[in-house]
């Protein structure tokens, strides 16, 4: 059964109709950051790819435009990545000012790399009379670049995928390339392809330092089944990847729900944001949802956090709203087998704040519907674990759909915790991001509710705030 409008996201983009997948080409130019993303605007199935395209000016009010790039005698559109050529390094632009390249993988024949390029900020795009940049005829996923252009050896770096690894390449204009090194193969890739390759230099907060970090989308092979995102930390000094990670290591992985995947970061900003396709191929084709089908996850600011000398993700969430209501709860003792209640809607960011939490104490917080659906997080610090139960509501479009999702608390106990509660998701952010969860819900009720519970020993709430955040759509 189709809810049709009843699950449309009003805090995260979605297209007005059709299939949508990967964000693509995400870059920050003359106050805009763009977000193009795969889309197929004949259908709601995977197929026909073009890149759609929506712009914000605080990337959460989304503003959806007419299609960017569509395919052509080499192929559908997949995924890939826009620069601003600031130096007009490619010679593509009448002025040293410069303007915007896409690199884009076009998948015909084979997959190769190709490029266009935007006099007009990014809404109108003339493709390279010299496509492909880099043919290929012998790897049969060779795709997703993702390009930055890297200070210290002056030339622009692609990142892309092939399938049990990636492959670095160097060009001095976006046109001409040279193969550089490759990583990867020597680590497990499970079942899984490697794919949507993103190459970052982040802060670690509480250290003055900076850290590279390879991203790895994979599917299947994800924590708890399907697609999702892991990361490497270590070094990069223009020719190859250096990680810290042992191949026996346990795998890093950016967001542990079932439904954040393909997630990059958009070039030419100061601090680094990305954004991530809030789906599972388990299950994205038959998601109960019409006329439109997948939606992306909220923006997210990164940054790293050391601990025990290792480097962990930190991800903060953005909710430009500045006219939302805030209502504030008052801090109280939950003892052990007890549960207190409070009104929240179900457009909305939530914040507990905990005082004290004891021992190897076992609680958590439980979303309720006006139809008593219950969407269950139980936190579990003895075990060092958490874990997201969505067995309600509508699930049976998928066996894969209702299942318990688990993720780690980093040996963290666990101080906060953020929800951005939508129609048909929450995103979960444990100790200011240090831990994260994205998972879609289908409810036939509102959620009215939000229950915390304590299992084995008392919790000790601080505050909690319930924030009525406006739709996104204009």
């Amino acid at each position: 059964m189709l809810y049709q409008e009843k699950h449309r996201p009003q805090l995260h983009f979605t297209p007005k109709e059709n299939w949508m997948n990967d964000p693509n080409g995400l870059v920050y130019y003359e106050g805009e950051y763009h977000l193009f993303y795969q889309y197929n605007p004949l259908a709601s199935e995977h197929a026909n790819m073009n890149w759609g395209h929506a712009t914000s000016t605080d990337l959460y009010h989304w503003e959806e435009h007419e299609v960017a790039i569509a395919p052509d005698e080499l192929g559908t559109i997949f995924s890939g990545s826009a620069v601003v050529d600031k130096n007009n390094t490619s010679g593509l632009f009448e002025s040293d000012s410069g303007g915007l390249v896409a690199i884009f993988t076009q998948d015909g024949a084979s997959q190769q790399q190709s490029i266009a390029y935007s006099k007009d900020k990014g809404r109108t795009w003339m493709k390279y009379e010299g496509n492909p940049v880099i043919p290929n005829t012998k790897i049969k996923d060779f795709r997703d670049p993702k390009v930055s252009w890297h200070e210290d050896s002056q030339q622009w770096i692609m990142v892309l995928a092939c399938g049990d690894h990636m492959q670095f390449y160097g060009s001095p204009n976006l046109i001409d390339w040279t193969y550089l090194s490759s990583f990867g193969k020597e680590y497990p890739s499970y079942d899984g392809v490697w794919e949507c390759p993103d190459l970052l230099y982040l802060p670690v907060e509480n250290r003055s330092k900076k850290e590279w970090v390879l991203i790895v989308s994979i599917n299947p092979g994800g924590p708890n089944g399907g697609s999702a995102v892991y990361y490497f930390t270590g070094s990069f000094d223009g020719k190859a990847f250096q990680p810290n990670e042992k191949p026996e290591d346990t795998l890093k992985w950016a967001d542990a729900g079932k439904d954040f995947y393909a997630a990059v970061t958009w070039d030419n900003t100061e601090d680094t944001y990305w954004i991530g396709w809030m789906n599972n191929w388990q299950y994205a084709g038959v998601s109960p949802v019409s006329p439109w089908l997948s939606a992306m996850s909220l923006a997210r600011k990164l940054s790293l956090y050391e601990k025990d000398d290792d480097l962990l993700l930190k991800q903060e969430v953005i909710t430009a709203d500045s006219d939302a209501e805030v209502i504030s709860y008052p801090g109280a003792t939950i003892e052990s087998g007890e549960t207190e209640s409070y009104e929240i809607g179900d457009t909305a960011q939530i914040d507990v704040q905990l005082a004290k939490t004891t021992g190897n104490s076992e609680w958590g917080v439980t979303f309720t519907t006006d139809q008593d659906e219950a969407f269950r997080l139980v936190i579990d610090k003895q075990s060092n674990s958490y874990t997201f139960h969505r067995d309600q509501g509508i699930t049976d479009f998928s066996e894969d759909f209702p299942t318990e999702v688990k993720g780690s608390l980093n040996k963290e106990a666990v101080k906060t915790l953020k929800a951005i509660v939508d129609k048909a998701s929450i995103e979960l952010f444990l100790n200011d991001g240090l831990s994260a969860a994205t998972n879609t819900i289908y409810p036939e009720g509102t959620i009215t509710q939000l229950e915390v519970f304590a299992v084995n020993e008392a919790v000790q709430v601080e505050n909690i705030t319930w924030t009525k955040l406006h739709s996104i759509w204009k």
